[in-house]
């Protein structure tokens, strides 16, 4: 399946954009996390070795199923960010919070 032919494919890789374009207030709309993340330094920290912009953003992979899935869990998917010298890619978990869909869950960087 393509993943952006599922809902958090597309979210996940919304998010994604939102960081590139540096349009944080647009990507804190994206989640509901557990703890305060400054998520402009988290993703400039991904990105600080590379030497040119983003050029590549693509949502690589994506999972309705995994063994730590939570109740509220709809999805998960996996973003590949790369540009001159880096590559790079955020993993989201996608949950349904009170009727809302936010990213629950950030991973930073390849593993």
């Amino acid at each position: 399946m393509n993943p952006l032919e599922t809902e958090h494919g597309r979210i996940a890789l919304e998010f994604a954009k939102t960081l590139v374009s540096g349009d944080y207030s647009s990507a804190y709309s994206f989640v509901e996390l557990k703890e305060k993340m400054n998520l402009e330094n988290e993703f400039n920290e991904m990105i600080e070795y590379g030497e040119g912009p983003v050029n590549h953003i693509e949502v690589m992979n994506e999972m309705d199923s995994w063994p730590t899935k939570n109740e509220n869990d709809i999805g998960w998917a996996y973003v590949a960010i790369a540009g001159e010298g880096f590559s790079e890619a955020v993993a989201v978990v996608i949950s349904n919070i009170n009727g809302a869909t936010k990213i629950t869950s950030i991973e930073w960087g390849r593993p």
